[in-house]
């Protein structure tokens, strides 16, 4: 890409990487106008502040996610397929997105306002989904094919399993010297852990 598009894009590029890599606060117009290969000036000619670069990698990522949440629970599945289906569907989201999590932990602590844009479409988007499938949800539980569970705790149980595997690769790497290898070996036993933990839960099943 050449002209205003692309440097625009290049920027875009370039603050992801560095937001990524170092974290909203520790990312610099500065640096990220030299990852870019532009001047500061330049920088400040398309966007304003760092905040606004922020805000637009951030949609980016954010509607991804909303996207992936949209293919997951399709009517057709029974419930132990629907399950199956969510977990793979938002490890692999996760897996595209290893630094997100981490990235969003940030700013849910220091600038949670930022988020604040999100979490109407995301409780939207769940009261639907939930919805969709309480009907079916509460004819298993009723049958004994599901143990009782509030919906949006079974949400949350999945997403906070997920988001923590991922928030823990620093750790892993960092701290016990985890190799690319090793790192992907443990989100691997970590998706079957997260499965296994669930049809306890759920279905009662235990090895």
């Amino acid at each position: 890409m050449n002209g205003h598009n692309g440097t625009e894009q290049a920027i875009l590029e370039a603050a992801e990487s560095l937001f990524f890599e170092k974290g909203y606060k520790l990312a610099t117009t500065t640096a990220i106008a030299a990852e870019a290969g532009v001047t500061h000036a330049m920088l400040h000619y398309y966007f304003r502040t760092k905040e606004q670069i922020f805000l637009k990698i951030l949609d980016k990522n954010m509607n991804e996610l909303f996207d992936m949440m949209h293919t997951v629970m399709s009517p057709e599945l029974s419930f132990r397929e629907i399950l199956i289906e969510v977990i793979s569907l938002t490890c692999t989201f996760l897996e595209g997105h290893r630094q997100l999590p981490g990235l969003l932990y940030e700013i849910a602590g220091t600038c949670p306002e930022m988020l604040t844009r999100y979490k109407e479409r995301f409780r939207t988007l769940l009261e639907m989904e939930v919805r969709r499938h309480r009907d079916r949800f509460e004819r298993e539980v009723n049958s004994g094919k599901i143990r009782p569970i509030d919906p949006f705790q079974l949400v949350f149980m999945i997403l906070s399993m997920s988001l923590s595997t991922y928030l823990a690769l620093p750790v892993m790497r960092n701290v016990f010297g985890m190799d690319e290898d090793r790192i992907g070996a443990f989100i691997e036993g970590r998706r079957e852990e997260i499965m296994r933990t669930l049809s306890a839960r759920l279905f009662g099943e235990e090895e």
